[in-house]
């Protein structure tokens, strides 16, 4: 990994190498350099945009390997982000010999701790809470501290720590490099760096539209009764190898994972009332692809740096629209492809209108699978793995048991398809459409006639179409707000609707080479002046 006008140590530069880090990210290359010239950094940034590299890397590069006392000091939210962060830290120094981190946070042996601090740690890494018990025992002394770290300022706030972080800070009577990330700053955030922070350089990293562009957004309308068998078949249909549940309540991610264990999947849970020990342990799990599914509430999954997931599912709408990006924003990192799902009950759907609001992008409506599908992919999946075992050979003994079973007189066959019934379990459920048809009553933005334009498209109504289906496909295929399109209207043969001008040309190119449930679409602008609502 290389930084413009930067020659990293040659022994973080190899533990780099090691991790993987090929390119920078931009928060890297900005504030990097800034942090080496000894510069206090405001970085407002979104979770997964490489920042504790940004600052790991220029706090080891400061560091006296000789000097055994606290000379960085890096405060955190949760025990969770608090252990990965100090992970992160000792794979970056891994070559560099001398240089101790250690992890500080509640909940813990707090001997343990001061043991591993008395034994001389350079870098601190933990939770305000524990850093000031600590502080007060006389177990971490300050008066060698020359860089402190506020990451995820903003949710240190939220849970309350202010007076905490801003005792500690009082504590240090010297003058110290600060560096402050934060996904947003509010008022709070803003009283501490004017209050600490010496002339800091501000480095805005934050990604297009609040949420990443790399993660594929879509909606499914069903019945909260329904919300169990929705989740599996999205699972089964798409098999993400690695998945991230979220539920708004401790109760509702013990229910689910009840309902998904009953259902044989591959899953674990974390939240408040989890004990620390087994939290981590679970995480490590999910991480290293042990546990193929986790149910998490938000406030236990805030900060976990989670690299891996393929697939990020809301079974419950989240209360507030800043609560979606962070959980979608556990997808799509680094600039992989990534996709979220979220289950709509009628009663939440106007908090997708908010959220589409609030991030400026529209989420696309999308069908649940049917049974039939389900089990076709279970059926590709197992053949593709079955010929994949074939191709690999060092079947050895499986052959001679393959052979006693036929001396039992039955067809090859026969014995393969009771191998399959074994092996494989198929939903024979009765075929049932979970895709709820509650009519979708949207807000929309209100247009001038002159700022709008009127579309006709070739479905209607004996095609099967109805409003929130050209909706979904206008906003999804266009990339679109979906309060950016207007008044739609479904006739027996075809269908109207309006949208803004600015989205004309955008939405005659792409809707022209799209379908709407497996139909192909012809939209061109209509002559009529009017339509009726819905």
């Amino acid at each position: 990994m290389k930084i413009q006008n930067v020659i990293l140590n040659d022994k973080i530069q190899r533990a780099l190498d090691d991790m993987g880090f090929e390119e920078s990210t931009q928060i890297q290359q900005e504030a990097i350099p800034l942090i080496l010239e000894g510069k206090d950094i405001v970085g407002q940034s979104n979770t997964g945009t490489g920042k504790t590299a940004a600052y790991a890397i220029p706090v080891l590069e400061r560091i006296d390997k000789d000097l055994r006392m606290p000379q960085a000091l890096v405060l955190l939210p949760t025990r969770e982000l608090a252990v990965q962060v100090a992970n992160e830290v000792r794979k970056i120094g891994k070559y560099m010999e001398g240089i101790k981190t250690v992890t500080v946070y509640g909940g813990a042996d707090i001997k343990e701790q001061i043991n591993k601090l008395k034994g001389g740690a350079q870098i601190i890494v933990g939770t305000p809470g524990r850093v000031i018990d600590l502080i007060d025992r006389h177990v971490i002394k300050l008066n060698e501290i020359k860089m402190v770290v506020l990451d995820e300022a903003d949710e240190m706030l939220k849970m309350g720590f202010r007076e905490d972080i801003e005792f500690i800070l009082s504590k240090i009577d010297h003058p110290v490099q600060y560096l402050l990330f934060s996904a947003t700053i509010p008022d709070d955030i803003k009283k501490i760096i004017k209050e600490f922070l010496n002339s800091p350089v501000t480095v805005k990293v934050l990604r297009e539209g609040i949420t990443a562009k790399e993660v594929k957004q879509s909606y499914f309308l069903v019945k909260q009764s329904d919300k169990v068998e929705a989740l599996s078949r999205l699972i089964d249909t798409y098999t993400p190898r690695l998945t991230l549940i979220f539920c708004n309540t401790k109760k509702a991610v013990d229910q689910l994972y009840d309902q998904l264990i009953d259902r044989g999947y591959n899953c674990d849970k974390i939240h408040g009332d989890i004990k620390q020990a087994q939290r981590l342990d679970t995480l490590n799990k999910f991480n290293n692809g042990l546990i193929e599914v986790l149910i998490a509430t938000d406030v236990a999954a805030r900060g976990l740096d989670i690299r891996e997931v393929d697939l990020v599912i809301n079974y419950e709408v989240p209360s507030k629209e800043d609560y979606y990006v962070h959980r979608i924003g556990r997808t799509g990192r680094a600039g992989r492809e990534g996709a979220s799902f979220t289950l709509v009950s009628a009663k939440e759907l106007r908090k997708i209108e908010d959220i589409e609001r609030y991030t400026k992008k529209s989420i696309r409506k999308r069908t649940v699978p049917t049974v039939d599908r389900v089990n076709e992919v279970k059926k590709e999946k197992f053949i593709r793995s079955i010929v994949s075992t074939i191709e690999n050979g060092g079947l050895g003994e499986n052959r001679e048991l393959a052979g006693r079973l036929l001396d039992e007189g039955y067809d090859a066959e026969t014995v393969i398809a009771a191998m399959i019934k074994k092996l494989v379990k198929f939903d024979n459920s009765e075929e049932r459409d979970l895709n709820d048809v509650v009519l979708e009553k949207r807000k929309r933005r209100a247009f001038k006639p002159e700022n709008t334009e009127r579309f006709h498209v070739n479905l209607g109504k004996k095609q099967g179409v109805r409003p929130g289906d050209i909706l979904g496909a206008v906003a999804g295929e266009c990339d679109i707000p979906g309060n950016d399109i207007g008044e739609i209207e479904v006739l027996d043969n075809f269908s109207f609707f309006t949208a803004s001008k600015e989205h004309k040309h955008r939405i005659l190119d792409r809707m022209n080479r799209s379908q709407i449930k497996g139909m192909d679409v012809s939209v061109k602008l209509s002559k009529k002046n009017k339509s009726k609502k819905y």
